[in-house]
């Protein structure tokens, strides 16, 4: 139970949602200064459009990865050539290095 709330403690939809809510809440408190409100304003926008964009490449790299596996599998068992069968394989390649990085973060 104590590692779960850990590891959803530090997620980075977390983490990204608290820094949100700290900008927005320093933009309110001390929102007379036009350089904090471009800042804030900034940070807001920018921040979790880029997190939201790497995490959906990562869904889809995994996504990618299971569609190759299985279309090399029936590929193979429908007697296709091994050249045939390795260039599929190499496509899912880029979705396994992008989803073995992220396996190792968690």
């Amino acid at each position: 139970m104590n590692k779960n709330i850990i590891k959803k403690l530090t997620s980075r939809k977390f983490i990204v949602t608290v820094i949100t809510a700290i900008t927005g809440i320093i933009t309110l408190c001390v929102g007379e200064n036009e350089t904090v409100q471009t800042i804030a304003g900034a940070a807001m926008t920018i921040i979790p459009t880029v997190v939201y964009c790497l995490m959906e490449g990562v869904i889809d790299a995994k996504s990618v990865k299971t569609i190759t596996d299985a279309v090399a599998d029936t590929a193979e068992k429908l007697g296709a050539d091994e050249n045939t069968v390795d260039t599929i394989e190499q496509i899912g390649a880029v979705g396994e290095v992008l989803v073995s990085k992220e396996d190792s973060e968690e």
